[in-house]
Order: C-alpha cells, then sequence, then structure tokens
C-alpha cells in the first residue's frame, strides 16, 4: 500500500549501530532525546547539523530492524530519509574508508536457494511474492549530492562514488560468499540496511539516500577489520552527509 506523508519534518538520518551515529552526533548541536511509539528509549535524537534540523536514529542492525524503526520514525514526517554506515567492498578499487552514494540498492538474499548457490528474484517474480528487489534512487538527488559532497571527499583524501549497494542479512566475513553476491547482484558494497529503508521510504513517499564507507573487505579478514576501521567509515559517511544537507531543503 503507497502512503503519503507531509513532508515538513526534519530529515531523518539512520544509522545502525551506536558508533555509526556517534560520529554524527559529533557533529550535530542543540540534540535531544525524542518519544516515538515503537522506538526504545534514546533510539531517536533531535537536533540540527549546521543550520539544518535533523533526527539521528539507531534503527538497529539487519533488514526487519532497521525498517520498523525507520517506519516509527515516519511519525516526524521527514523531508527525507538517509541511511548511513559503513560497508564491505565486493570488489577490488574500493579503499578503507571510501565513500559510495548509492544510485540503487537491492536485497541480495531475496532469491531462491538452490543446491549449487542463489538466484535472485527480478522485477515481478511470482516466487515467493511479486516483490522488486531492486530499487532505484532518484538520480537527480543523487547527482546533487554528489556535487556537493565532492569539497568534502577531497578534504577527506577519499574516492566518492556513486553505484549500488546489495543489502542482507549476513555479515560478510568469507571470500567466496562475498564473490558469489558480486556476481549475482552486480553491486559494488554489500551491507545490512540500505535496502530495506529505501523500500519504507518508496513506500511512504519519503526521499531516501543510501550513503556507506568501506570497512573491511567482505574476507576472512572483515570481522576484525570491521571493529578497527568502524569508526573511520562511520567519520566520512557523516562528514559526506553533512555536506549534502544543504541540497535537501530546510532551514
Amino acid at each position: 500500500m503507497q502512503r503519503q506523508l507531509r513532508l515538513d519534518g526534519p530529515t531523518l538520518i539512520a544509522a545502525a549501530l551506536s558508533e555509526e551515529r556517534a560520529a554524527l552526533e559529533a557533529l550535530a548541536g542543540d540534540l535531544s532525546p525524542h518519544s516515538v511509539p515503537g522506538l526504545e528509549e534514546g533510539a531517536l535524537l533531535i537536533g540540527r547539523i549546521d543550520s539544518h534540523p535533523v533526527a539521528l536514529l539507531r534503527c538497529g542492525v539487519g533488514k526487519v530492524a532497521s525498517v520498523v524503526s525507520v517506519t516509527a520514525a515516519f511519525a516526524l514526517r521527514p523531508r527525507c530519509v538517509i541511511s548511513v554506515g559503513s560497508a564491505g567492498a565486493l570488489h577490488a578499487g574500493y579503499r578503507l574508508g571510501d565513500v559510495l552514494l548509492a544510485d540503487g540498492v537491492l536485497q541480495h538474499d531475496f532469491a531462491a536457494a538452490e543446491a549449487d548457490g542463489m538466484r535472485l528474484f527480478g522485477y515481478g517474480a511470482t516466487i515467493p511474492s511479486k516483490g522488486d528487489p531492486l530499487l532505484v534512487a532518484d538520480g537527480e538527488l543523487v547527482t546533487a549530492a554528489l556535487g556537493a559532497a565532492a569539497p568534502t571527499a577531497e578534504r577527506l583524501g577519499i574516492n566518492l562514488r556513486r553505484g549500488r549497494i546489495a543489502t542482507g542479512d549476513w555479515f560478510v566475513a568469507d571470500q567466496g560468499v562475498r564473490d558469489a553476491i558480486a556476481a549475482r547482484s552486480n553491486a559494488d558494497l554489500v551491507e545490512m540496511e540500505g535496502a530495506a529503508i529505501a523500500y519504507a521510504a518508496r513506500t511512504y513517499g519519503v526521499p531516501w539516500l543510501v550513503i556507506r564507507s568501506v570497512s573491511d573487505a567482505g574476507d576472512g579478514e572483515a570481522p576484525a577489520n570491521f571493529w578497527e576501521y568502524l569508526a573511520l567509515a562511520s567519520k566520512n559517511a557523516a562528514e559526506i552527509t553533512r555536506a549534502i544537507l544543504p541540497t535537501l531543503g530546510g532551514r
């Protein structure tokens, strides 16, 4: 069911982990807790980043937790929702701390399980539902965000790109699994919330962006690297998010 909200509230910025939200909190002022039915105490902070009203949501890890939290936070009638955080790189060419703005997101585990792997459902799939795993971002919004964030990326000394992000309820820490996800999704990065949040935003008619910074390579070293480089990835994603807020309006 498609719904429409009156989009006059703050920009809603959703991060799965406290560490990821902390990088956003460091850029914000006048923060205060805000209670919304369906969210645990402390999950939502209202304030400003520079002069821009924001709501910083700790949405939880994975598709189910994030979509429930974000849908509850839509009570704020946000002008835009941004999914922010860390991700694993699916192929070479990405350095730790690089940032990607998604022009498309998909669920890499929305698929038919077969003996030799998984086969993604496409648009209009009849098994098990008529859902479509790929969501395409607003191209003009992504282009404007890239342009606004380019000077910040240059200052940070990182690569800023646009591309596809794969979402699933797996922490990817195996090279074979990583390569299989890359082959069937044609994605650049993998994470656990973005496509679910985008799906909720589309359902409610809220503009959305998914921003991820690379914390690991999705291989056997991923668990250690994730925790070592989470702060760096969170900081870079937060700085890029800050840079694009002027393109979203609302003061």
